[in-house]
This record gives C-alpha cells, structure tokens and sequence, in this order.
C-alpha cells in the first residue's frame, strides 16, 4: 500500500525504494503512467486520466500464448503469470472527517483516485497486490476483508483455485470502492442547483413584485457547479468503462486455452462477471442522473443569462424614458427663456448709459437723453467678445472631434 496524507500531498514512499519494489517484482513500466499522477500538486491533475493496461506470460508444452516471465522457484515464481494494471474514482464527502458536520452550503466533496496493480501466478498461487491512493482508506478496506471479521471465502489460499478467487474478491472490493457516494454527491450538486437557480424558473419577473435580482456573480457560481456536473460524467464514464476492461480480461481468462483454471474457476469468473455488470449498471444510472442535471444547468444558465440582459434592457429603457423626461424639461426651458429673451435683452440694453430717462437736474423726468459715445463703447466690447466667444467653442469641437477619431 502507498499512499499519501491526502490527494495533492507526498506519496509516503522514497525514489530508491519504489524502484525496488517494481523491479523485484518485474512490475510492467506502463504502470509507472498510474503512479505518475500522484504526488505534491496545488490542483488535481491528471483527473481526466484512466486506463486499464495488461501483460501475460505464459507458455505450455501445447500451447504458446507469450514467452514465459522469469521462473525463481525460490519465490515461488513459476513463469507462468499474468498482470494488469487500472485507476479508479470515488468522491470523498469531507463532512465524514468533521465533527460537526457542515452545512450543506458549507458542504466539501472531492474527487480521489487509486491506481492498482495485480499479478497472479497460475501455478503457485502466488498474488502481488500494489495499490496508490492519496489515503489511506483502501488498505483498511482490504485488512478488512482479508481479516478474521471478513468472509473465509475472501481469504483462503490453501489452493491456487481459491486464491484465484480471492483475488477476484479484491477487484470487487476496488470496484465497490469506486461506486460509494456519486448518488449522495450528485443528489447535493441538484440541490445546490435548483437553490442558486429556481428563483429563475418560477419566481415572477414583474416589476412591481419583490422578485430575485440575478448577478454576475451567480452565473459563475451555476458555471462552477456544471463545471462539477460534466467532472462527475467524466469520471463515472471513466469508471464504467475500466470495469468492463476488468470484466472483459476475466472472461477472455475464462476462453483461454492456456489458461489452467479456465475450468476449475469458470463459475467463480461468471459470477465475478455478473457482479461487475450490476455495478456497471448502476453507475449508469447515475451517469444518466448526472447528464440530466447537466442539460438543466446548462437551460437554467441560459435562462439566468436572459434574466440579466432582461434586466438590463430594463435599465436601459429607465434611463432612456428619465432621459425623455429632461428633454422635454429642457424644452420646456428653452421655450420660456427664449420667449423672454426680448425682454431681457431690451432690459440690459436700456439699463446702460446709452439712454437715459433720469432728469440730471433732479427735477420729473424728460424725453430721456441719448449717449452715441456709449452705443459706440458697447458695440466696441461686445462684438469683439462675441467673437472670441464663437471661435473658442469652435476650436474646442474641433479638437474634441479629433481625439475622439
């Protein structure tokens, strides 16, 4: 067993001694792809990896399938053995490490994966177990079964025929352990879903009603929970997919005329086979389950989306009619200013010196006077003025124009 603290930490095992491990062993190198993506790492990588890789090595006095592997009898290594090699996944809920557990908005879950490796002698009867996991849950799992409290028929090896079928216990084991918590993970990614986007399906969008305003922020919060949904429909695919291959390598196992214990192991392999489908079934109900959910995020996005170019269309619209209102305001102004500008402008001019109507003497007033120095004075300021007034406005456009070009 090697395994780490959790998913994204060390690997409880050195360089030197895991090369050890696999040459003494003769463990196939493909297997170094299944151990490549475990390690220290800020993010899951290599979550989208699965495979399933095998070798066997065997040959008879009739018939000869491969060249046979290396025969040390002291180890009791016949030659004659096969290995495969796959990774599986199952989601962790976080709240079974935690007292109390979370909320449900508070709510961890996190997606682990395990690489084995297998080899089995056909003639001695002699199994090598390598698992990897970022914890340390699967080698409790198989001391359980391997343990006093677990089935006999799981632990014996008093015959090469009942360790196969104790090795074929383990592959179930590993495949049970892939199978654990997608329902209860995918049952919280729909609630989650339909609270951050129900209000959009069936909360009213009246303007005058107290309904749910949409952000931005929440269409990328429904975003990462799809993201999640199409995580979930990888992964389950994935799983499905390395059970068949497990499946499919038993069967053929069972076809294979070099195979010693095509006969003696036949039922053990049907029923080995029959378990499998029954898992490979489930998982693709939840597989279906997860693919509907994402088609209704995916809708439910969309209507979000509509909701928010809705609202501001809206917006658009108040500040188009607020922007109608102040027009006609303004219109409303210039009218009266120009319907007094007559007025005001014959006022100022007749408050100036150019006419007079005072009696200089102190005496009623006369006919008035009439100074042509001052109409001369005035015309002599305001034009000039009037003109620089003009051409400033004009360069200011003009300059404007150009930058904005």
């Amino acid at each position: 067993f090697v395994w780490a603290p959790h998913s994204k930490a060390h690997l409880k095992i050195t360089k030197e001694l895991l090369l050890q491990i696999l040459c003494y062993h003769q463990v196939m190198p493909s297997h170094l792809d299944f151990l490549s993506i475990f390690g220290q790492q800020d993010d899951a990588r290599e979550l989208r990896f699965s495979g399933f890789r095998y070798q066997i090595f065997w040959s008879s006095r009739r018939v000869t399938i491969n060249p046979g592997g290396p025969c040390v009898s002291e180890l009791g290594r016949s030659g004659r053995y096969f290995q495969i090699s796959y990774n599986l996944k199952t989601v962790i809920d976080a709240a079974e490490f935690k007292k109390p557990p979370p909320s449900p908005e508070e709510q961890e879950w996190s997606i682990r994966q395990a690489a084995f490796h297998h080899q089995f002698d056909v003639e001695t009867g002699v199994t090598l177990w390598i698992t990897t996991s970022g914890h340390d849950d699967i080698q409790k799992r198989v001391q359980e079964l391997t343990g006093p409290r677990g089935r006999p028929e799981d632990h014996s090896f008093s015959t090469v025929a009942q360790c196969f079928k104790s090795s074929l216990a383990v592959h179930l084991l590993f495949c049970h352990w892939s199978t654990r918590n997608w329902r209860q993970y995918i049952c919280w990614l729909e609630d989650r879903v339909q609270y951050m986007t129900e209000m959009a399906v069936y909360g009213s969008r009246q303007l005058d009603s107290n309904r749910q305003q949409y952000k931005s922020e929440d269409l990328q919060t429904v975003q990462g929970f799809r993201d999640k949904v199409n995580e979930v429909v990888m992964v389950v695919k994935a799983n499905s997919g390395i059970m068949a291959s497990v499946r499919s390598f038993y069967k053929d196992l069972k076809t294979n005329a070099a195979f010693p214990l095509r006969d003696t192991c036949a039922a053990d392999i049907e029923s080995f086979a029959a378990q499998i489908n029954s898992m490979i079934g489930d998982i693709k109900l939840q597989l279906a389950r997860a693919k509907l959910l994402e088609q209704i995020t995916a809708d439910r996005k969309e209507l979000i989306v509509q909701h928010l170019q809705s609202r501001a269309s809206e917006q658009m619209t108040f500040l188009a009619d607020q922007a109608q209102r102040e027009a006609i305001a303004m219109r409303i102004i210039t009218v009266a200013t120009t319907f007094f500008l007559p007025a005001t402008f014959v006022s100022t001019f007749f408050s100036t010196d150019i006419v007079k109507y005072q009696n200089p003497n102190g005496g009623p007033p006369t006919d008035g006077t009439y100074s042509h120095t001052a109409i001369v004075r005035w015309v002599e300021v305001t034009v000039p003025l009037f003109a620089i007034t003009v051409c400033a406005a004009f360069g200011w456009y003009w300059f404007a124009k150009r930058t904005r070009k």
